[in-house]
């Protein structure tokens, strides 16, 4: 009887460890499947992270087109920025004047030209061309690249004395419809030439320009508002001994062109 009790004893526990054991391995394969299950989550929702991310990393197409840039230019050279980066097409310019626009190391073309390609990259393309001599020699311009805009300095400075106020603004008027029978679209941007200490008539022929440039509805560009005063000595601190622009010139020049294409 004993003896029974006993077999009866060791069955009983065999099946309690039994069903210890088989509770004990569906728990531990419950934990392995929710573990499996949490890092196929994580991988998914690191996926979808990374996707965000890079969907919402502007493309260049968006800095270029930012606004912000182009704050400080007249509408018609604003708009025309815009809608030539707006097709995906590059704009060109050419920056043209007298030879001071090399004038320094480096002249203000250069400084001008290396500003906008940073800011704009490959969606503008710039050609410095100088001239010599009077706004008369603006005829020789080679204008048959079809330029969607013209920074242009009318040789001013240079017509002192030579050249009438009225003679340089047909002279630019000329310039504009050669520039605009290759590119009907075109825009001309005026700015003046440097100031130069003890100005006399040149500062009369400088104020025309600006009345031209209204008058005849051109974009214009008053950089002298960076330079000394003509009657001030730290003028001569900016220009070489013939009177044009040294690299504090050249920079102080191009402070303000820089400043119209690319708002700060």
């Amino acid at each position: 009887m004993n003896l029974y009790k006993f077999g009866g004893a060791i069955a009983v526990l065999v099946c309690l460890v039994t069903l210890v054991f088989s509770y004990l391995s569906w728990q531990d394969k419950l934990q392995q499947a929710a573990g499996t299950n949490a890092e196929a989550s994580g991988a998914t929702e690191s996926t979808e992270s990374e996707t965000e991310t890079t969907q919402t990393e502007p493309d260049s197409d968006e800095l270029v087109n930012n606004p912000e840039l182009f704050e400080n230019m007249d509408e018609r050279v604003r708009d025309l920025f815009l809608s030539t980066n707006t097709e995906g097409e590059t704009l060109q310019l050419l920056i043209a004047g007298s030879e001071a626009l090399e004038s320094g190391e480096p002249g203000y073309a250069k400084l001008l030209t290396e500003a906008l390609e940073e800011a704009y990259g490959d969606s503008i393309e710039v050609t410095i061309e100088s001239a010599t001599g009077t706004s008369d020699s603006l005829q020789r311009i080679d204008l048959s690249a079809g330029y969607d805009l013209v920074l242009l300095e009318p040789m001013t400075l240079m017509n002192n004395d030579h050249i009438s106020i009225e003679d340089e603004r047909e002279d630019v008027r000329d310039f504009l419809a050669r520039l605009q029978e290759v590119n009907a679209d075109s825009l001309v941007v005026l700015h003046p030439p440097q100031p130069i200490y003890g100005a006399g008539h040149y500062l009369a022929q400088v104020q025309a320009l600006g009345e031209f440039a209204k008058l005849y509805s051109f974009p214009y560009i008053n950089h002298w508002s960076a330079w000394p005063a003509t009657d001030d000595l730290a003028l001569k601190e900016h220009l070489t001994k013939d009177a044009v622009p040294n690299n504090a010139g050249a920079k102080a020049w191009a402070s303000e062109l820089i400043n119209y294409f690319i708002a700060n």
